[in-house]
C-alpha cells in the first residue's frame, strides 16, 4: 500500500492518562486485524495527551481507522474528547512533526490531511477543531514561511 493521505482522529476519551493499550484491548474485542508490530490498534499512531506517539501499524500497512478509507491512507489519533477540550500544545508541537515527517516520506498534498468526519457519520475529531485545524497546525509549526505567511493573511482577512 502506498499512503495518499493521512486521515487524523481523536479517541473521544477525555482521560490525559496513557489510552494506547485500551485501545488496543478495545480494537481487539471488535476483531480488528493484528498488525504487522503486534497491535490491535486501527490507526498507525496515537499521540498522547503528554505527546508520546505510539506506533501501532507500518505507514504501509492497511489501517483500520476509517470504514472504506483505509486502503490509502494514514491514520492519526490524538488522545482526548476534543468535543469537550482542545489538545495539549505537546499533542500540537507533535502532530505537526509527524505530519511533516509523514508529507515527505510519502509525498502527501496538504489538501490530502482530512479529519475522519469527511467519509463517516462522525463527529471526530471532535466539536471545537475544525476541518483544516491539522492543516493550520502543520503550517504554523512546520510549513515552510511562504505557506505560514499565506494562512497568516488568511485568517486576518477571513479567506479560510
Amino acid at each position: 500500500m502506498i499512503p495518499r493521505r493521512i486521515i487524523w482522529h481523536h479517541s473521544a476519551d477525555n482521560s490525559t492518562a496513557h489510552q494506547f493499550e485500551k485501545i488496543n484491548r478495545y480494537h481487539k474485542s471488535r476483531d480488528f486485524l493484528r498488525s504487522s508490530l503486534g497491535f490491535y490498534v486501527g490507526y498507525h499512531y496515537l499521540i498522547e495527551w503528554d505527546g508520546t506517539i505510539k506506533k501501532a501499524r507500518e505507514e504501509n500497512e492497511i489501517g483500520a481507522h476509517d470504514t472504506g478509507e483505509n486502503l490509502n491512507s494514514i491514520g492519526i489519533c490524538l488522545a482526548g474528547d476534543f468535543s469537550t477540550h482542545l489538545p495539549s500544545e505537546t499533542q500540537v508541537k507533535q502532530i505537526a512533526k509527524l505530519v511533516t515527517e509523514i508529507k515527505s516520506r510519502w509525498d502527501i498534498p496538504i489538501t490530502r490531511i482530512e479529519p475522519h468526519r469527511w467519509d463517516d457519520d462522525t463527529e471526530c475529531p471532535g466539536k471545537f477543531l475544525k476541518d483544516n485545524w491539522l492543516v493550520e497546525t502543520y503550517l504554523e509549526h512546520e510549513g515552510n514561511t511562504m505557506l505560514r505567511a499565506f494562512l497568516w493573511i488568511g485568517k486576518k482577512f477571513n479567506l479560510l
